[in-house]
């Protein structure tokens, strides 16, 4: 379901010393009514002012309720006189500098009423000096919604009308702003009475070309209804910013659940090796910038490279990693910039589901405006499949920088508008299948043999750990065995033979070269296999006796250096972290990690999919 993010209505209601007034409201229609209507209410409002239509048969319901079947008529609120909403809008003071909400079938009001009742001394002082005593009581800042709308959506207007009521509330104690432009907005009313103009658009004209504050207020909702970001100065003096992330970050695509927790899940997973990538060019996103604004954010902007992680930034800004964290936030909120993995050749990249791929799309357009030359749809199909970057470049690409420093500028342009997406290698620690022992001289087998082959492949495993958890002190094996020793021996065992202990040291006995070259290698093979098993438990001690089993029996676990670095990443292989990641906390190279995992391949599953912070925004 996809929502309407704009507002309905802003307005602006005041309760003073001679009553409550909708000052001001943006955009305003006025509703037209049948004439037999407004003749029947007249009567009846003569007969009873208390008085209640009701309908005396289907019909008549069927002609009453389309009039009243939705308070939003072309986008525009209606059905409200200003008297109605003066009167319901205002609350008391004890409820004021709180959240206001009502509800009224398919419209939403929301607010936060401010009182002014609270003035400063020198406020007070001008009060006494006026000749004229007309005084604002409470102010509040309202906007209409669709009553559909999520919570969330409705908090966000919440928070921008609480701004500006407390700003208006501000200048008022300081310079008597609102008493002003209330003058000068009553004056306009006033004026429309003695004419007779009963025209409320021209009012409301009249009241936006005289008026500073109705010029800010729809600037708001112009604002609101543009790209969902205000930033301006109220009277010129006090800062309002505000954005709506749903509409920025266009949330109601997603369409079940509106709601700000993709955004700060997100940003949860920022992490040192990410980087961010400007939406809008750095000229742009400077002029964004308040004059007031944070030295530290001008910097970043002005460094920020697709090829550079938060990390490198850190150095190159002179700020401290946890500055660049609160930076990178506030930009990606906003929509400035979004997260992304730094630029380089061995990025894996795919076509993004929500793509646009038509011949004719706009954005193909704007494609070829800035890259003359090149079609979008011919360099959107290199990425129909997951492919590297340096995959996708030509042969004789390598050899042409400008070629190359083209296809990196396509590849940017196409993440910027989210045309495709990253996929990063993740890492899941399974234990490896067990192999079934047959016999290859017949080409059928009982159900019994099988059987026993199962039950010959259990008591093997047992036999294995029990061999690898034993005290490497009280160990009397000769040599190191692999699991087809243990088959030989085990299955030895199970027939009534020796134990376990007696049959390996016959293996080693009958494969002996000679006897003098087993007296001089038996003591220092024995204790390299002491020390072997002891670095195996050690590193592997945390792991389950089955996983442990099974990294073991890999042939690279004979290596020290490749078990202990396999020992130390073990914790990263739980589909959680991708390559890119172990490289940054781990110092190692690509080449290296890769090489590492095609070791232990048999005990590892390898998956693809994009990473959780770059997915969304």
């Amino acid at each position: 379901m996809a929502y309407n993010l704009d507002p309905v209505a802003v307005l602006l209601v005041t309760s003073d010393t001679r009553g409550n007034r909708v000052l001001f409201r943006y955009p305003y229609i006025q509703e037209t009514e049948p004439e037999s209507t407004k003749k029947q209410t007249t009567k009846e409002t003569k007969k009873n002012l208390y008085a209640i239509s009701i309908a005396e048969s289907s019909q008549d319901v069927k002609k009453i309720k389309p009039l009243f079947s939705s308070f939003i008529k072309d986008g525009v609120l209606v059905g409200f006189s200003n008297e109605t909403l003066a009167n319901f809008l205002n609350v008391k003071s004890e409820l004021c500098g709180k959240t206001f909400s009502v509800q009224i079938d398919d419209v939403r009001f929301v607010g936060y009423p401010i009182s002014l009742s609270n003035l400063s001394r020198k406020k007070r002082q001008r009060q006494q000096n006026s000749s004229k005593q007309h005084n604002i009581l409470a102010v509040n800042v309202v906007f209409v919604l669709r009553a559909n709308l999520p919570e969330s959506v409705c908090t966000c207007y919440q928070e921008l009308a609480q701004q500006l009521s407390v700003a208006i509330s501000q200048e008022e104690n300081r310079c008597d702003y609102l008493t002003k432009e209330a003058k000068v907005m009553l004056a306009a009313y006033d004026e429309a009475s003695v004419t007779g103009d009963d025209d409320p658009v021209s009012t409301m004209r009249v009241i936006v070309h005289r008026s500073d504050l109705a010029k800010e207020l729809r600037h708001v909702y112009e604002r609101l209804v543009g790209d969902g970001q205000v930033i301006f100065y109220l009277n010129q003096w006090l800062e309002i910013n505000f954005c709506l992330p749903h509409k920025i970050h266009d949330l109601n695509t997603l369409g079940k659940n509106l709601s700000l927790e993709p955004i700060y899940r997100c940003l949860s997973y920022l992490r040192p090796y990410h980087g961010i990538l400007l939406t809008k060019p750095e000229q742009e996103l400077l002029r964004f910038l308040p004059l007031d604004s944070s030295p530290a954010m001008t910097r970043l902007i002005k460094l920020t490279k697709p090829v550079k992680n938060l990390k490198t930034l850190a150095l190159e800004t002179d700020l401290s990693i946890t500055q660049i964290y609160q930076l990178v936030c506030h930009m990606v909120y906003w929509g400035y910039a979004m997260l992304i993995y730094p630029l380089c050749q061995s990025n894996v990249y795919i076509l993004s589901p929500s793509a646009d791929t038509a011949v004719d799309s706009q954005l193909s357009q704007e494609f070829s405006m800035c890259f003359h030359g090149l079609n979008l749809t011919q360099e959107m199909a290199r990425f129909s499949f997951p492919s590297h970057m340096h995959d996708n470049l030509d042969i004789l690409s390598y050899s042409s920088p400008r070629l190359i420093d083209q296809f990196n500028q396509v590849v940017v342009w196409m993440l910027q508008h989210r045309l495709i997406n990253q996929l990063h290698t993740y890492v899941n620690l399974i234990p490896a299948r067990r192999k079934e022992f047959s016999s290859s001289s017949t080409a059928s087998q009982s159900i019994s043999s099988t059987h026993s082959s199962n039950s010959s492949m259990q008591v093997i495993e047992e036999s294995y750990l029990s061999v690898l958890m034993e005290d490497p002190s009280t160990t009397t094996l000769d040599r190191t065995t692999s699991l087809s020793d243990l088959a030989s021996v085990n299955s030895e065992e199970s027939t009534g033979g020796h134990s376990t202990a007696q049959s390996i040291t016959q293996y080693t006995s009958q494969h002996s070269k000679s006897p003098s070259q087993e007296a001089n290698s038996e003591g220092s093979a024995a204790e390299d296999r002491k020390a072997q098993w002891r670095l195996q438990d050690s590193l592997l001690n945390e792991l389950k006796p089955q996983l442990k089993a099974a990294i073991v029996r890999c042939p690279a676990s004979k290596n020290s250096d490749d078990l202990r670095l396999f020992a130390k990443l073990c914790p990263y292989f739980n589909g959680k972290h991708h390559l890119e990641e172990m490289m940054f906390y781990e110092n190692l190279s690509r080449s290296q990690l890769v090489a590492l995992l095609d070791k232990f391949k048999e005990v590892l599953i390898l998956c693809y999919h994009e990473d959780p912070a770059t997915s969304l925004l």
